[in-house]
């Protein structure tokens, strides 16, 4: 008897040949998934413990949120309308340097949650500066996500808070690869990740080339995100980040270049002859002012592409449906071409795209037999949606994370009727709330910090 049978309106498989199945059905047992196709036949070949009836939803592969900084969380909308190295030194370094341990474990599970009720069943996430990496690994075992700690670090050209040793930030990854890299069946890993190369030396990237090279890990580093950053890199290196990184032979399949704003077509090239990926993140890049990437451009040259949500404090919120939106719609303006970015590429970008960055694309971002059952079960019946001639269409263009009705991670329900199954959403909430404003007042006492506005506020 097979664990769970899914129902579904439509199943959107994401396969080599992009099925989508009308009146499909999924089957799930141990954590995988045995069967796609017609409900009608998977009724007739399996007897099942649980069916979900998702008759007038989309099923569609657990969307995959390969940029993100769950701190964050507690942060939304503190540092608005601001260029990013102003908003990094203004808002964000002086708040993570105010995090205690139980800031963090609170900021870590409210942005999972944030996470899973928006349809995500993997995350990257890129912690830095507060430490406590562990109480975030331990957030994504007990929350049941499927998660990869990108250990961040920084060197140089940072307030001193921030600051690390190379040797010393190297080992302590190298320590969490070992106790954590695999761990919960699987479903966590662990990377390394220079925050960008204007804040490390070449020794703190070579050094992170090895150990990404002594455990197969992932190098995950924002490369080319903002103008002013690729301006510090060349008063700091005398190179663009792009060109530094082909020069010290860090670029490769394992390498995950954040943003890719700011790249040449020299630069293009090189990240598709290394196999390099590149994780796009719109609404930050738009939110900060930062540039538009040339995405189009890199899926021409062969580059896999796939989609990020960034923080919250430079998205203000974890909803990847939206995101998808936001990616098609942002270089359809930019192109003034209607299919430079089409509702099947960013989709591709959340799903399949996103499992290939991790190295997973055999275990995750479709629904195939065989593989990992993440899954995500969106309903179409809404008035923003309905009705629903192109259901890929649907979901990027008029669906939002509200629409999410149940994800499974590896098999397992972790929310059911958007309720958390994992953990008590509310008490989180109330802490999350507390949390922020505390975090806010310690930012402002240590730093005299004012925030714009707080001038309105009587």
């Amino acid at each position: 008897m097979a664990d769970i049978l899914i129902e579904g309106g439509f199943v959107i498989t994401m396969d080599s040949e992009r099925k989508v199945i009308r009146d499909g059905g999924v089957v799930i047992d141990k954590g995988r998934i045995v069967f796609v196709g017609k409900k009608n036949e998977a009724r007739r070949k399996f007897r099942v413990k649980k069916i979900i009836d998702a008759s007038k939803c989309a099923i569609i592969p657990g969307l995959i949120n390969a940029h993100t900084h769950l701190f964050q969380s507690l942060l939304r909308n503190l540092g608005t309308d601001m260029e990013l190295l102003d908003w990094l030194k203004t808002s964000i370094h002086p708040a993570i340097s105010c995090y205690s341990e139980g800031d963090v474990r609170i900021a870590a599970f409210w942005g999972i949650i944030e996470n899973i009720k928006s349809g995500v069943t993997c995350i990257i996430e890129n912690h830095y500066g507060a430490g406590y990496y562990e109480t975030i690994l331990d957030a994504m075992i007990e929350t049941g996500i499927r998660g990869c700690l990108a250990r961040g670090i920084y060197e140089i050209n940072v307030v001193d808070e921030l600051k690390e040793k190379p040797d010393e930030a190297i080992a302590s990854t190298e320590r969490l690869v070992k106790r954590y890299h695999g761990a919960a069946n699987g479903r966590i890993m662990v990377a390394v990740a220079p925050m960008h190369p204007c804040f490390a030396s070449k020794e703190l990237l070579l050094k992170a080339k090895e150990l990404s090279d002594k455990y197969g890990i992932l190098y995950h580093t924002h490369t080319a995100e903002s103008k002013r950053d690729q301006e510090l890199n060349v008063k700091t290196h005398g190179k663009t980040d792009v060109e530094l990184l082909h020069e010290l032979g860090i670029l490769s399949p394992k390498y995950h270049a954040v943003h890719a704003v700011w790249v040449s077509e020299k630069e293009i090239k090189y990240l598709a002859e290394t196999g390099a990926h590149v994780i796009h993140n719109p609404v930050s890049n738009m939110y900060l002012a930062s540039g538009i990437a040339p995405i189009p451009e890199m899926l021409k040259a062969g580059i896999n592409v796939a989609l990020g949500t960034d923080g919250s404090a430079s998205n203000n919120t974890q909803d990847m449906l939206q995101t998808m939106k936001f990616a098609a719609c942002l270089h359809k303006v930019s192109k003034l071409d209607p299919l430079a970015l089409t509702a099947w590429d960013v989709l591709e970008m959340a799903t399949i795209n996103g499992a290939k960055a991790l190295g997973l694309e055999k275990e995750l971002g479709s629904l195939e037999v065989g593989k990992k059952a993440d899954i995500t079960i969106i309903n179409l019946d809404k008035p923003h949606i309905k009705p629903i001639h192109d259901p890929v269409g649907s979901i990027v263009y008029c669906a939002n994370c509200n629409d999410v009705e149940t994800v499974i991670i590896d098999g397992k329900i972790v929310m059911e009727n958007r309720k958390i199954l994992t953990l008590d959403e509310k008490s989180f909430a109330e802490k999350a709330e507390s949390g922020a404003y505390n975090i806010k007042e310690r930012i402002k006492e240590r730093f005299n910090i004012e925030y714009p506005f707080e001038k309105h506020m009587i």
